[in-house]
């Protein structure tokens, strides 16, 4: 009957929340599928000790050099999020409920902005808080593997001689035994990451042939830009996305789901006259390796 909740017509309104809430879901920018390795997580946290000890090929030997890879030490916890919708019982007995529409379109696509999200903040604590496995913040001037000592932080303004003293630095990585990694491999996955304020900026470096003052750029397509907007204003980072083992993780331990709530005894129901719809997933964004970014806080003019 007409203008009635019946078991029918919540059937019907949660197929269609789905559907707009998984037609959402696609309109995100993307950022970390871009710049982070992805892990299937399976447990509360994961462990990344054996970044410190990445194993490799010697020349034989008496006998073999044997890499042990840990089990502990740099971890990254995923974290859960929420949230929840509700549609007032008046309004499906109205037949109006189709003005939420939107908003379960908008909800499922903020849902999954939660990884792009983190990332943006992890970024943004990469020079202070957010930690690499070397005990350092993720960017310093004194990260130490082995025998390896590197900086991969700076402060100065974008600019192409800054671009090329950072690429330079990642050109130079090597492991705690003084191996050269072979980085920059592959151009259409190093990013230059700029907020839109510098947008000009990076296009001027990496995406004109030919220099302003005649001749060929030497920078010439050496990076991909990204924008991303959230970002520190002044921060700008060069990132090699072509190892297996990338600067940052994304951990994906449940991914996003919808669920309904639509049972006649519940509180939300019985007592609030009101239809439910919660979203929830687990994940988390995490620093991996430093040898494979420089970033910038963009702080100095020079």
């Amino acid at each position: 009957m007409k203008n009635v909740v019946t078991a029918a017509v919540l059937v019907a309104l949660d197929i269609s929340f789905k559907t707009l809430f998984n037609k959402g879901r696609g309109r995100v920018p993307g950022f970390v599928a871009k710049i982070c390795m992805t892990v299937n997580s399976d447990g509360a946290e994961e462990m990344y000790g054996w970044l410190t000890d990445l194993p490799k090929l010697t020349e034989k030997q008496a006998e073999t050099v044997r890499t042990r890879l840990a089990a502990d030490g740099h971890s990254v916890k995923n974290k859960e999020f929420t949230g929840i919708i509700e549609v007032p019982r008046t309004a499906i007995e109205d037949d109006k409920y189709s003005v939420f529409k939107p908003a379960a379109e908008m909800f499922g696509q903020r849902g999954e902005q939660v990884p792009d999200l983190e990332l943006i903040d992890l970024l943004n604590n990469a020079f202070t808080t957010a930690k690499a496995f070397t005990g350092k913040a993720f960017f310093a001037t004194d990260h130490k593997i082995g025998k390896t000592v590197f900086s991969n932080k700076d402060t100065k303004k974008l600019s192409a001689a800054n671009f090329q003293a950072g690429y330079a630095a990642i050109r130079g990585a090597k492991d705690g035994a003084g191996v050269p990694y072979f980085t920059l491999s592959d151009p259409s996955k190093v990013y230059l990451v700029v907020s839109p304020s510098y947008e000009a900026t990076a296009d001027s470096i990496v995406n004109v042939a030919t220099l302003a003052g005649g001749g060929e750029n030497p920078n010439y397509k050496k990076a991909q830009v990204l924008v991303i907007p959230g970002l520190s204003e002044h921060a700008w980072f060069i990132l090699d996305c072509s190892q297996v083992v990338t600067p940052f993780i994304f951990q994906d331990r449940i991914t996003l789901e919808l669920v309904a709530s639509f049972n006649p005894t519940s509180d939300n129901v019985l007592n609030d006259d009101m239809y439910v719809w919660k979203a929830r997933r687990r994940c988390a964004v995490g620093t991996g390796m430093p040898q494979f970014a420089y970033g910038s806080t963009g702080a100095d003019n020079a």
